[in-house]
């Protein structure tokens, strides 16, 4: 039976279509999410495990596998670090200007003087860039929306994101033992962290949370990495896993066959042979753009017509976002990545003494 190491030997691979349609999958449910605001319970949810949920779950067990990727692959920390800042950064600081100059202007309450000495108008750009709190926008925004004074939902993941790069650099460059053995203790502790934090500590504050449990879901790609020559392509552990993640309800040990359920099903459909059907792999990758964009047009929508309904909401929502995802990826993104090699040789040029950073032979 074909491994995933035997099929992942280049780009003919449905990652691409696959990030496409986690992003899509966020997008559907926030067009519900804008409009009732945070008291309902969750929409496209079984067992109070929601369609988005599980989606940026998605997310993360694809980084975790391409980021170890990544790591063997280049096994240098100065262009490690470069590719990981130009694929986040530069969209963000795109995103971050329109939401001060462009759309905080139109969509706040406050008289335009007041918007432009208000420190959180300038603060805002701050957090975002550095990964910081996400949860508003710039001053006096959207202030009669369910979702009041919020710019964009989706930006609290990228710290998150940006934790498990710096976490997979350190086990890689450093002395920590790397290596499938090594993978499958992390991918134990991370689980058993989220588990713990559940039982002894169930009101602890998000950042514990969300960490535990995207770290959960991150480290799950990396082991698949680092044991793809001895993983068959195909749905076996998403057999096993849905039953049990449906038989276990809201218990937190529900989240690990959620995460193994969707790890099996993406790498099958991502290495699937489907008769010969096209992976796909050379569309844009529009996923970053509509992630981080479609919750400010939604809210720019509600903004013109605070009656719309989610169906009228996405209606709208997918075309524009799909447009500011292509300008976002042809014109910012896909031009930021070809800069890796010249900002890494940058990167390198201060001569900082990187001995944690040097893998013992």
């Amino acid at each position: 039976m074909r491994t995933i190491g035997a099929a992942f030997t280049g780009r003919d691979n449905r990652f691409t279509p696959i990030r496409l349609a986690l992003a899509s999958a966020v997008l559907l449910e926030h067009a519900i999410i804008v409009t009732q605001g945070p008291l309902p319970p969750p929409p496209m949810a079984i067992n109070a495990w929601s369609l988005s949920y599980a989606a940026v779950n998605g997310f993360f067990v694809l980084s975790g596998f391409l980021i170890a990727n990544s790591l063997e692959h280049r096994a240098d920390p100065f262009t490690y670090g470069a590719s990981r800042i130009l694929r986040l950064m530069p969209a963000l600081a795109f995103l971050s200007a329109v939401a001060v100059f462009v759309i905080g202007p139109v969509a706040t309450r406050l008289p335009q003087a007041e918007y432009w000495t208000d420190p959180q108008t300038w603060t805002y750009p701050v957090q975002v860039l550095a990964f910081l709190d996400t949860s508003q926008g710039p001053a006096g925004i959207f202030p009669d929306h369910p979702w009041r004074g919020e710019f964009s939902a989706t930006l609290w993941t990228l710290r998150y994101e940006v934790i498990a790069y710096i976490a997979a650099a350190v086990l890689f460059f450093t002395p920590f033992p790397w290596g499938r053995s090594a993978m499958l203790a992390y991918f134990a502790i991370a689980n058993l962290a989220y588990l713990l934090l559940q039982a002894v500590w169930p009101d602890a504050p998000a950042l514990f949370t969300s960490a535990a449990r995207l770290s959960a879901a991150f480290t799950l790609g990396m082991a698949v990495y680092l044991w793809r020559d001895r993983i068959p392509v195909g749905p076996w552990a998403a057999l096993v896993a849905i039953p049990l993640w449906l038989l276990l309800g809201e218990s937190p040990l529900a989240e690990l066959f959620l995460n193994v359920a969707i790890g099996s099903l993406l790498f099958w459909t991502a290495f699937a042979r489907l008769g010969g059907v096209p992976t796909g792999s050379s569309i844009p990758d529009w996923s970053y753009g509509i992630y981080i964009w479609h919750y400010p047009i939604m809210q720019l929508v509600l903004l013109a017509d605070r009656e719309a309904s989610p169906f009228q909401l996405a209606l709208i929502t997918v075309p524009v976002t799909a447009a500011i995802a292509a300008f976002s990826w042809h014109c910012i993104e896909k031009p930021s990545l070809r800069q890796k090699s010249l900002l890494g040789a940058a990167l390198r040029k201060p001569g900082i003494v990187m001995t944690l950073f040097r893998r013992t032979p």
